[in-house]
């Protein structure tokens, strides 16, 4: 019998680091005797991320390589004074409740705000990218600094500022997403991988990520349930619908058209507002770039066009870019969307800051675009109408 569940324990340790599984027959008070970590099966849509926890402390496992199979980084969060020690590459250790974050995203920013710790946010990349009033006056009062006014991270008045801890992406390991300054210097550094999701609620539920350096996981479990809930009912009202209306986003920016790959979290976000996006037989999570050749020659025609740059409020905006904007069906037939409704002076929109935190009230505007019979009553949040 020992022997057996000796066997069982190795093969779950084993299975639990490469994949983020556990054997579903070991009993939890078995696994935590052991001190091996149990697998928090809450998390449902994140694919980026999985969390467990011992008697000592709460792991997060981040997965930031092309397939997201093998582990890049191990946060180990731990409450008591001397942390425990884990045998995993790549661990780092935080002791929480965090007391003081930089936070380089307004995403990030917002998930904190979602869980009542802003007033634990010290530090932000740039408040030009924000609409938050409670953001804009900390930093006018000089209460919170910005860190990357520039191009890049201000690690002089980082270090100075010393924050408990640096919420910041990448690709899931310090070691070479952060500055080797900053990790010298131990100050604790967080890596999000929100932006390579590719379900809308995956997005949405890196808030646990971020409550759990804030200690608060029932707050975030209960918040992300009633996004989750509205979601999905929103989504079953679109599941019946027989005529899709053909959807065309963004515009050529630079040498290339960058159109959301078949299964990024837009595409996913398109399908469930029910239209037909028109690269969504394309296997990419990420963007694929066009020339605008390619673009006419498939979106053309389109329904609808949606996502243009943050500073175009009209048709006349769209064709300064370039006049032959104005081929294509979408500017004919007046069915143009953009997601700028409400902006800051420097024209960045709520969209990024709180859209991806809120999924489902991004499909809720677009259900109300591709099908206002739907939602009749409702008034758009984050889109408006180019005419």
């Amino acid at each position: 019998m020992y022997l057996q569940l000796l066997y069982k324990l190795l093969i779950a340790a084993s299975l639990f680091v490469i994949i983020g599984c556990t054997d579903k027959e070991i009993k939890t008070n078995e696994l935590v005797a052991s001190g091996l970590p149990i697998k928090d099966s809450s998390i449902s849509y994140a694919k980026r991320f999985s969390m467990a926890h011992t008697s000592e402390a709460s792991l997060l496992f981040l997965y930031g390589n092309k397939e997201a199979k093998d582990t890049t980084s191990v946060f180990v969060l731990y409450k008591s004074e001397k942390p425990p020690v884990f045998k995993f590459s790549n661990c780092y250790y935080i002791k929480i409740p965090v007391e003081s974050v930089a936070s380089m995203s307004s995403v990030y920013s917002k998930m904190i705000s979602k869980l009542n710790c802003e007033d634990k946010i010290v530090a932000i990349e740039n408040a030009d990218y924000y609409n938050d009033s409670f953001i804009l006056d900390k930093v006018k009062q000089g209460k919170i600094k910005e860190l990357s006014k520039g191009p890049e991270m201000n690690i002089e008045q980082t270090l100075l500022l010393n924050p408990g801890l640096i919420l910041s992406f990448g690709m899931g390991n310090p070691s070479t997403d952060v500055n080797q300054k900053i990790l010298q210097s131990k100050i604790p550094v967080a890596i999000s991988l929100d932006h390579l999701e590719e379900h809308p609620l995956a997005r949405a539920e890196w808030i646990k990520f971020v409550a759990a350096f804030f200690d608060k996981q029932k707050i975030a479990d209960s918040l992300f349930t009633i996004t989750e809930n509205n979601y999905n009912q929103l989504k079953a009202l679109t599941d019946s619908i027989k005529s899709k209306p053909t959807v065309l986003t963004e515009i050529k920016y630079a040498d290339a058209w960058y159109v959301p790959g078949g299964r990024s979290f837009m595409a996913h976000l398109l399908s469930d507002a029910g239209s037909d996006y028109l690269w969504n037989d394309n296997d990419r999570t990420g963007s694929l770039p066009l020339t605008f050749e390619e673009v006419f020659a498939t979106g053309g025609k389109a329904d609808y066009w949606i996502n243009l740059f943050i500073n175009i409020n009209s048709k006349n905006d769209l064709k300064a870019f370039d006049e032959r904007y104005a081929l294509f069906a979408p500017y004919k037939n007046d069915k143009i969307y953009n997601n700028n409704n409400f902006s800051n002076s420097k024209g960045y929109s709520i969209y990024w800051e709180s859209g991806m935190v809120n999924p489902d009230e991004l499909l809720k505007d677009l259900i109300h675009v591709f099908h206002p019979s739907l939602l009749p009553q409702h008034e758009l949040k984050y889109y408006k109408k180019i005419n």
